[in-house]
């Protein structure tokens, strides 16, 4: 009974020990992903955005965020093996889940950075393509105008077509 106990105890000090290991991947990534966060608005907030250079910031976040997905499902699986434990024997995990504590609470503070300035960067690129869409629309409304302009402007000046010259004649 003795052997059994020091190797589940063993055993959740690994798991333990992995948990801590994974809130530190999930902050580094946080980290890696605000810094992006950052590029992209800064991108947004050049005179003339480079809309490749932004889709690059989406696609090398896109595939952290998939890795941060499979931290979050490990860590919880974790968590469930080795909560009852942990709560029985809370002395003996004490720094352990201060350490722990203590990343949760910058892993919290990084998302909550990183949901400002996504929410901002989404307003600064709604108003980016608002404004393109208008340029465009405007690109092709001013085409249009000058073309019938001109065209109007060529068929004006048929002598031959033109009712007063022809009831004059």
């Amino acid at each position: 009974m003795g052997c059994g106990h020091v190797e589940k105890k063993l055993e959740n000090s690994v798991y333990v020990s992995m948990m801590a290991d994974s809130l530190k991947k999930k902050e580094n990534i946080l980290e890696f992903l605000y810094k992006k966060t950052e590029e992209q608005e800064t991108i947004l907030k050049s005179e003339d955005p480079d809309l490749d250079q932004f889709q690059q910031t989406i696609d090398e976040k896109g595939m952290q965020i998939a890795q941060l997905d499979q931290l979050d499902q490990g860590f919880d699986t974790l968590f469930r093996m080795v909560e009852k434990e942990i709560q029985a024997n809370r002395e003996n995990y004490k720094e352990d889940i201060l350490e722990m504590q203590g990343r949760i609470r910058r892993v919290s503070d990084l998302g909550m950075k990183i949901q400002v300035l996504e929410r901002q960067n989404s307003e600064r690129l709604k108003g980016f393509l608002s404004k393109k869409k208008g340029e465009i629309r405007e690109a092709r409304i001013n085409g249009r105008t000058a073309s019938s302009y001109y065209q109007n402007m060529a068929n004006a000046h048929k002598a031959d077509q033109s009712y007063y010259l022809n009831e004059m004649k």
